[in-house]
C-alpha cells in the first residue's frame, strides 16, 4: 500500500492532550479535527496544511510521549485510505497550483489532462481511490471512462450514509463525484469533499436529492464504516454547479 493509515481516536487524543483539539474523542476526521492538524502543525513549524502525513504523526507521538494505538485494533478507527490521499492536496487550486494538482493527477499512471480545460472531479476521485487501494476491481463502467462521475454509481459495492463513501451526483446532464464526510438530515444536504468544488479541491454542500448513490470499495473491509457525523449546514453555500 501507498498510503500512510492513522488512528483517528488516537490522533484526537494527541491532539486534545497538547490542547489543541476541543471536539468529542468520535473517529471523525471532520472540522474541529482538521483545525487542530493545522493548528498543530503551525505551531510545528510545518506546512500547515491539514494533511496528516509521516513528519507529523512523528511529531504528535514525540509531542505526547505515546505509542500509538494498535492499527485496527477494537478502539481503532483508521482513515479510509483515499480519504488521506485526497487529503495531501486539500486546498489546491485549478489554477494557482495547477502544477501540483497536474502531477497528482497524473500519479496514479493516467489522467484527463488539464484541470484548468477539463471537469476534473472524476479524475481526482479515481486517482485517489487508485493510489490508495491499486488492488481494487473496476466495474467496466469506470474500466473505459474514468472520468465520467455518473460511473461511480458503479464503483466498488453499495454502502449506507458512511464516512468516506464515494458519493455520485447528478449535474445537468453531467454529473459529479467526491466523498461524503457529513449530513444535514434536516436540511437534507451532504457535505462532500471533493475536486472541482470551487475550482479547488475542498469540501462543499450538495442537495441529497441530487445522490444517485453511495459506494464502498470491495477491498476495504466494511468492519471499518463509520456513520456520516451529523452536521449543521445552516448559513452554508448549497453548490449547484460544481464545474
Amino acid at each position: 500500500m501507498t498510503f500512510q493509515s492513522y488512528d483517528v481516536r488516537w490522533l484526537q487524543r494527541a491532539l486534545k492532550t497538547l490542547g489543541h483539539y476541543p471536539g468529542q474523542i468520535d473517529g471523525i476526521s471532520g472540522p474541529k479535527t482538521r483545525a487542530a492538524i493545522v493548528e498543530f502543525k503551525q505551531g510545528q513549524g510545518l506546512w500547515a496544511r491539514e494533511y496528516v502525513g509521516p513528519i507529523t504523526l512523528a511529531r504528535l507521538r514525540d509531542a505526547v510521549d505515546e505509542k500509538p494505538a494498535r492499527r485496527f485494533g477494537r478502539d481503532t478507527a483508521p482513515e479510509p485510505p483515499w480519504m488521506v490521499e485526497i487529503g495531501k492536496v486539500m486546498g489546491l487550486h485549478e489554477v494557482r497550483d495547477n502544477a501540483v494538482l497536474k502531477a497528482w493527477l497524473a500519479s496514479d499512471g493516467s489522467t484527463l489532462g488539464d484541470p484548468i480545460r477539463w471537469p476534473w472531479c472524476g479524475d481526482g476521485a479515481i486517482t485517489a481511490l487508485e493510489l490508495a487501494l491499486p488492488n481494487e476491481s473496476l466495474p467496466p463502467s469506470i474500466e473505459s471512462n474514468p472520468y465520467w462521475a455518473r460511473n461511480f454509481a458503479d464503483y466498488g459495492i453499495r454502502c449506507g450514509k458512511m464516512y468516506g463513501a464515494v458519493a455520485s451526483f447528478t449535474r445537468g446532464k453531467g454529473g459529479h463525484v467526491g466523498f461524503a464526510i457529513g449530513y444535514d438530515p434536516v436540511r437534507c444536504r451532504f457535505l462532500i469533499r471533493g475536486c472541482n468544488q470551487s475550482d479547488s479541491v475542498r469540501d462543499s454542500w450538495l442537495a441529497a436529492s441530487r445522490l444517485i448513490d453511495l459506494r464502498w470499495p470491495k477491498s476495504w473491509p466494511a468492519s471499518h464504516q463509520r456513520p456520516l457525523p451529523i452536521m449543521d449546514a445552516s448559513g452554508a453555500i448549497l453548490s449547484t454547479n460544481e464545474a
